[in-house]
C-alpha cells in the first residue's frame, strides 16, 4: 500500500495577462479565452530558476506532509525545461534541500512529467521510503524565444507542484497508476536544444483526447467504477476545450473536474500537482472521496492514477 502524504505548489507573482498578449499579437478581445479558457498565466522573475521553483513547491509540500528533507528516501523531478543539459533540476533541488545520499533524478517529459514522476515514486518508495515527486517548469522563457507564435505563446506559464508518497498507512491511497508512451506522433510536440516549442495543435489535441479517454476508461473498468463513482477528476491543465471534450465523452459533469488553468495557463509538467495541491487546499478531496488524476504530453506519453481518501 502506497499513500500520498501531501501535495504542495508554488507559482510566481509575475503575470502575463490576456490584454498583454492581445496587444502584442493584434488579437480580438476574448479570442484567447475562447481558444483555451486561459485568462492569465504566471511568469517567473529572472532569479526564479526551475530549481528555485521546484524548491519552493517542495518546501510547501513537505510542510503540509509534516516531513523534513532528512525524512526523504528519494527525489524525482518531472520537467521539460531544465536550466542545463545535466545535471538535472533534481540535483539543484537536492542541494537546496540538503537531502544528501539519496537517489535524485529527472524525468525529462513536458506536460506529463509530473505524472510519470509520481508513477516512479510509487514503485520506488517501498524500497527507499518517502519519495518526493516534483513537476517544475519555466515555460515563459521558452515562449520568449523567436519566432513567437500566438498559438503557443497564449498557453504557457511558470510554476511548480509536488507530492510525497510513502509506503504504509495514510489517508490518501494510490490505488492504481498507469503510464504509457507511443512515439508515433512524437514530432508533433517537440523542442530542439536552444529552440522554441514546436506544436502541431490539431494532432496534439486529437491524440490527447483519444489517449486520455482510453486510459481513463480502462482504469475505471479495471476497478469496476464508472465516471459517476468518481468524486473529483484532476487533469493536466492544458486547454479548457480539451478538458471539456474528454469530460463529455466520458459523461463527467463539469463540476467534478478541477480547473485552475484560467489563472495559471498551461504549466506543463507542474500543472497536475499544482491542481491537486489547490484542490486539496480547497477541501475538494474529502474523506471517502475517489479521485482520478490524468495527464498527456511529450513523447507522446500519457497516464492516469486512481486515489482513494480514507
Amino acid at each position: 500500500m502506497v499513500n500520498v502524504l501531501g501535495f504542495g505548489h508554488y507559482v510566481p507573482e509575475g503575470k502575463i495577462t490576456n490584454e498583454m498578449l492581445e496587444e502584442e499579437f493584434g488579437l480580438e478581445p476574448g479570442w484567447i479565452v475562447s481558444m483555451s479558457g486561459i485568462k492569465e498565466r504566471r511568469a517567473a522573475a529572472p532569479e526564479e530558476t526551475v530549481d528555485v521553483l521546484a524548491h519552493r513547491a517542495a518546501l510547501d509540500c513537505l510542510d503540509r506532509a509534516g516531513l523534513q528533507p532528512s525524512d526523504l528516501g528519494g527525489i524525482i523531478v518531472g520537467t521539460g525545461t531544465p536550466s542545463r543539459q545535466f545535471p538535472g533540476v533534481s540535483a539543484g533541488l537536492q542541494r537546496k534541500l540538503g537531502a544528501q545520499n539519496i537517489p535524485a533524478f529527472d524525468i525529462h517529459l513536458a506536460s506529463v512529467g509530473g505524472l510519470f514522476a509520481l508513477a516512479a515514486a510509487v514503485d520506488l518508495c517501498p524500497r527507499y521510503g518517502p519519495i518526493l515527486a516534483v513537476g517544475a517548469e519555466r515555460m515563459t522563457e521558452i515562449m520568449a524565444r523567436e519566432p513567437r507564435a500566438k498559438e503557443t505563446a497564449i498557453l504557457f506559464g511558470d510554476g511548480a507542484g509536488a507530492c510525497v508518497v510513502s509506503p504504509g498507512e495514510g489517508s490518501l491511497e494510490v490505488v492504481d497508476i498507469r503510464v504509457q508512451s507511443d512515439a508515433t506522433f512524437a514530432e508533433a510536440l517537440h523542442m530542439e536544444f536552444g529552440g522554441t516549442l514546436h506544436m502541431e495543435g490539431r494532432t496534439v489535441i486529437l491524440q490527447a483526447n483519444r489517449k486520455l479517454q482510453t486510459v481513463l476508461s480502462g482504469l475505471l473498468e479495471k476497478h469496476r467504477l464508472t465516471a459517476a463513482d468518481v468524486d473529483l477528476f484532476i487533469f493536466h491543465q492544458a486547454n479548457l476545450n480539451l478538458l471539456r471534450q474528454v469530460g463529455r465523452a466520458l459523461q463527467i459533469p463539469e463540476e467534478k473536474v478541477f480547473v485552475n488553468l484560467d489563472r495559471y495557463g498551461n504549466t506543463s509538467a507542474a500543472s497536475l500537482f499544482i491542481a491537486a495541491s489547490e484542490a486539496q487546499e480547497a477541501g475538494r478531496i474529502v474523506p471517502g472521496a475517489t479521485v482520478v488524476m490524468a495527464a498527456f504530453g511529450a513523447g507522446m506519453s500519457w497516464g492516469a492514477a486512481l486515489l482513494k481518501r480514507k
